[in-house]
């Protein structure tokens, strides 16, 4: 079962699905986060300060993708960049909405919650 998330980061709202995986879900049980993010190419990303382990990660990670890594406890957000090292693929931004990130990929700070 996908549960839908928000991801605000005050201008603009983007909607994604977290995908039913074991580093999904514990991401999920501790919503919602404030993450103060980083721009890397074009990939967000910002601690959450929670440590969700490991279990399948990947070494690419599609535009739109979200996911997470135990390497610094962070959300990444992917919008063209590959990763620096493989992370758990938790979810995706729906449709084409990751593309408002390639035109305002100067965000700080992103509020995640339940939608």
């Amino acid at each position: 079962m996908n549960r839908i998330i928000e991801l605000d980061f005050g201008d603009f709202i983007l909607e994604a699905e977290l995908f039913d995986t074991l580093i999904a879900r514990k991401f999920a049980a501790h919503l919602p986060y404030t993450v103060q993010l980083e721009q890397w190419g074009r990939e967000l990303y910002g601690s959450i300060g929670r440590n969700l382990g490991e279990d399948q990660p990947v070494e690419d990670i599609p535009p739109g993708g979200i996911a997470y890594t135990s390497n610094g406890k962070y959300f990444c957000i992917f919008f063209g960049q590959k990763p620096a090292w493989a992370v758990e693929h938790i979810g995706r931004i729906i449709d084409e909405q990751w593309e408002k990130l390639v035109t305002h990929p100067d965000q700080d700070m992103v509020f995640v919650t339940l939608k």
